[in-house]
């Protein structure tokens, strides 16, 4: 029993040692290739803990094997695009400016009781809200909503609007062009002053206030024609 107890501490300690060496992106949802590698991690550690006849020393080279298959296919996944998708595969639009897109869905064996599920995970009410509905590579769902839908930002309450970013994340370009966008210079927008901001805050509250008064003059008027 003591071998067993201490083969299994070995196993998890070499384990624990590989995964940490691989980096946070092993413990991110994983995709094909990773959960291959994981599966492969977990086998071996079960069977070198509860199997004697296997030496010690072949768990340790299967697991720095898989560590360097790991490494070396995150290398190159990471320095030829075309290789990465081939790896993990491409994200899957599923809900096109909110209309669902039946044939992604068919492609990817992904059912409407499925979609509706991750809708609700991330509290969607209409399918009509969303602009794009992602099946990422790893088998999340993102979820983008529409303009008008979305919540509202300091952007739109005129409130020093942060500088944007020139990439989308709905767009589908390479990565070359990726990291030429990001090393464009972002355009120059001009902040607002106190005495600006005040006096824009001052202009939506007046607006506010005559929205109301016109809102109670009208229900005078209609309680007044109802009498």
């Amino acid at each position: 029993m003591l071998v067993f107890a201490l083969r299994a501490i070995g196993m998890y300690f070499l384990a624990l040692i590989m995964i940490r060496l691989l980096g946070k992106r092993a413990l991110g949802e994983l995709g094909p290739f990773d959960f291959v590698v994981m599966t492969g991690v977990g086998h071996t550690v079960v069977s070198v803990a509860l199997d004697k006849s296997l030496p010690f020393y072949e768990g340790i080279v299967i697991l720095a094997t898989l560590a360097l298959l790991e490494y070396i296919m995150g290398y190159l996944a990471l320095k030829n695009q075309t290789l990465s998708h081939l790896i993990t595969g491409k994200p899957v639009i599923l809900i096109d400016n909110g209309q669902i897109v039946k044939e992604n869905m068919a492609r990817e064996k992904f059912n409407a009781d499925d979609l509706l599920q991750e809708l609700r995970k991330q509290g969607i009410r209409e399918i009509e809200d969303v602009d794009k509905g992602i099946l990422e590579s790893c088998g999340g769902f993102s979820v983008i909503l529409k303009e008008e839908d979305e919540p509202v930002t300091r952007r739109d309450l005129g409130i020093n609007p942060r500088i944007q970013s020139t990439v989308p994340t709905t767009s589908t370009i390479s990565r070359a062009e990726f990291f030429a966008r990001q090393q464009e210079p972002l355009l120059a927008r001009e902040g607002i002053s106190l005495p600006g901001l005040l006096q824009s805050i001052d202009q939506r509250l007046d607006s506010i206030c005559r929205r109301l008064d016109w809102l109670e003059e009208r229900w005078q008027e209609t309680s007044a024609d109802e009498k």
